[in-house]
């Protein structure tokens, strides 16, 4: 018996091992020394692209996460440019992955968020996006298929366990797409209870969104984005009873 579970602890200590392994980040964004790690891309066909920034310390967001007090902003293009700044990176070859970030509210005044599986041949018009809305009431996973928008879930922010976000104010958000699933969580916790299916974008490339077509230069700050691969396993805990059970 003492054999079993020693074998038993050991193989689940490398599986442990390997999987952790294999979500390591693959792209990783600091804004280290106040520079971009990472090579970004504009998309629909306008200028704006990730900026890197070192915070005075009175800027609201000062006291990022990691607290270097260096970000990256996307800032919409004026309003009679569209409003708009996507910016974009390549995900390394992966397919399937999470993409994940420290967000920050600001005034709370435009469709901030996320963006997967964005398309490079067409100015990632088509592309996944987990978006915080204006007003910040409502967190949406919306599909752009050439730049027409559908929505594929909703939810509340009041119904979160952090409640409704403030303004200026930093939170984490994170995408997992494997295959035809998608899942988001907000603040550690996954806002999507079953994954949401949908399987007609299946490649891109990652990056931010923000966008506000009758207002423009609206920043939006984000620190310490990361990309890995989707773990290979779940990673929820066992009794020793279910980890027995896997071996009769």
């Amino acid at each position: 018996m003492k054999l079993a579970r020693s074998v038993l602890a050991t193989s689940l200590m490398l599986a442990s091992a390997a999987n952790a392994a294999l979500a390591a980040p693959v792209r990783e964004e600091h804004v280290t020394g106040g520079a971009l790690d990472l090579p970004w891309l504009n998309g629909f066909g306008v200028s704006a692209n990730m900026q890197p920034l070192t915070l005075d310390p009175a800027h609201p967001a000062y006291a990022n996460p990691s607290g270097d007090h260096t970000v990256a902003v996307a800032t919409t293009m004026h309003a009679d440019s569209g409003g708009i700044v996507l910016s974009a990176t390549d995900p390394a070859g992966l397919s399937d992955y999470d993409w994940e970030a420290w967000i920050f509210t600001g005034d709370g005044n435009s469709r901030r968020g996320l963006v997967v599986r964005a398309d490079p041949t067409n100015d990632f018009e088509s592309n996944y996006q987990f978006v915080i809305q204006s007003g910040m009431l409502q967190l949406n996973l919306r599909k752009l298929v050439n730049g027409m928008p559908t929505t594929l879930g909703s939810w509340f922010t009041s119904n979160l366990p952090g409640g409704l976000p403030l303004v200026n104010t930093w939170h984490r958000m994170k995408v997992s797409v494997l295959g035809d699933q998608i899942r988001c969580f907000w603040d550690g916790t996954e806002v999507t209870t079953t994954p949401i299916v949908d399987g007609q974008l299946t490649s891109g490339w990652v990056g931010v969104y923000n966008f506000r077509f009758d207002i423009g230069q609206i920043p939006f700050y984000t620190d310490d984005l990361l990309l890995s691969p989707p773990p290979a396993t779940p990673t929820a805990a066992r009794s020793w009873g279910q980890i027995k059970a896997l071996y009769r």
